[in-house]
């Protein structure tokens, strides 16, 4: 059953990857390293983000219904979210999501720091800030810092 679970997610995500900007696999891996240690720690924000991507309900359920908007499977966050495989395509989905919403807004193509930060606090407190990265909190900025340090390694 995980073998064919893994395939389905597999195909459907080559095919939204063909369709759609995904992010890069470095990004992917900077960001996994940045929220929980590389899958040490799969809680964070007092409970309200978990797994190895850090996603909340809320976040989950923007991206289910960006799935369900492209005839993709959904799957309920109880239950899977600490799936490493399926909280990762999640997340890949949430970038592609945020992606589309960025580029619209700036008119180019955002930074990994700037997709981080609506990553981390979400959109709409993104553009609170104005979709500044110097206007979200500290710790974000940190954060943001580290995944374009990450981003620029060789």
């Amino acid at each position: 059953m995980k073998t064919s679970l893994t395939i389905a997610l597999f195909f459907t995500a080559m095919s939204v990857e063909a369709n759609e900007w995904q992010p890069p696999d470095k990004l992917m891996k900077a960001v996994f390293a940045v929220e929980s240690s590389n899958g040490q720690y799969t809680y964070g924000d007092h409970g309200r983000s978990l797994g190895d991507y850090q996603l909340s309900e809320a976040a989950w359920l923007d991206v289910s219904e960006w799935r369900i908007t492209r005839g993709l499977k959904t799957y309920a966050y109880h239950g899977n979210v600490y799936n490493s495989y399926i909280n990762r395509v999640y997340a890949r989905n949430y970038f592609s999501l945020i992606y589309s919403q960025l580029e619209k807004k700036y008119r180019r193509e955002p930074t990994h720091g700037e997709l981080y930060a609506a990553y981390n606090i979400g959109l709409s407190s993104f553009a609170q800030c104005r979709y500044n990265v110097n206007r979200v909190n500290r710790t974000t900025q940190e954060k943001c810092r580290q995944i374009t340090v990450l981003m620029a390694a060789e």
